[in-house]
């Protein structure tokens, strides 16, 4: 029961939220009503009427996919050069004009760049070259659209990263030195650990630029799948119901995502707060 009040208050806004809703559509032709959004989210993998695109199903498991392999390789990328540019300043200092732009210029900005470098290549293009085709979730993995997602992903992940291990406390990495510690050992059971929260803060924000980044990006050209081609498509013809279902969507994996990443972040931020207290 004590918790009661809280869960009241989180209810006022979806609630005012859905009874808006519902008067919007009763006066409205364009908002769909809730019962036929709620009628394709109860069949997702039913093939969607006079749109050029997937089911709601597989454009959220090919949305998913993009992100993904897009967070992914900003990861792969973005921690190493976060973790050089926090224990050096030469490295900071080189790679801080990039990252400013990088941080300043809205990821769908790049799309057109993107698109002239890798045109429609995705990786079914390398494995089959012309037979692309065959390969058919590999081949909507665009290069283009995974680029932009990656570089979206890419400043909050190595800003955080380089923050969180130029604070990382010099007495804890003493300490692992006066045990007969090496660099390698001091980066492990000292910057590491310390700088980690830093990095699932900047990996908590790289994911929710991504997965706004992904919406824009599958209005590419040559899209027809994924939950941003779905909003497209159906605005072209009309069906908003798969709009608003679409939009749905993306709410609710946004919400699974930061929620999963906000735990993370907690737990390995919980020893800093036995520390200060």
């Amino acid at each position: 029961m004590k918790h009661l009040p809280r869960i009241l208050i989180a209810s006022i806004l979806p609630a005012a939220i859905v009874a808006v809703w519902v008067v919007a559509a009763d006066r409205s032709p364009i908002i769909p009503a809730m019962g036929e959004v709620w009628a394709v989210l109860c069949d997702p993998f039913a093939a969607p009427k006079f749109l050029d695109t997937t089911s709601l199903g597989h454009g959220v498991a090919i949305s998913l996919l993009r992100v993904a392999l897009g967070l992914g390789l900003a990861v792969v990328v973005g921690i190493p050069l976060g973790v050089a540019m926090g224990i050096s300043r030469s490295v900071r200092d080189a790679l801080s004009p990039m990252v400013s732009v990088m941080v300043a210029v809205s990821p769908i900005a790049w799309l057109p760049i993107s698109i002239l470098i890798f045109g429609l290549t995705s990786p079914a293009t390398l494995l089959a070259g012309h037979d692309a085709w065959e390969y058919d979730t590999l081949d909507r993995l665009r290069f283009a659209v995974v680029t932009i997602i990656a570089l979206g992903s890419l400043g909050p992940i190595l800003l955080n990263t380089s923050a969180g291990v130029r604070h990382v406390r010099e007495s804890w990495c003493e300490q692992v030195r006066l045990l007969g510690g090496g660099r390698w050992e001091v980066f492990r059971h000292a910057v590491l650990p310390g700088a980690m929260g830093s990095i699932v803060t900047g990996l908590r924000l790289a994911t929710a630029i991504a997965w706004r980044v992904i919406v824009a990006a599958e209005i590419f050209p040559g899209t027809q799948s994924g939950l941003g081609c779905m909003i497209s498509s159906a605005h072209e013809v009309g069906k908003y119901e798969y709009a608003f279902a679409a939009i749905l969507a993306i709410a609710a994996i946004g919400l699974g995502l930061d929620a999963l990443l906000r735990l993370w972040e907690t737990r390995t931020n919980h020893w800093r707060r036995k520390e200060r207290g």
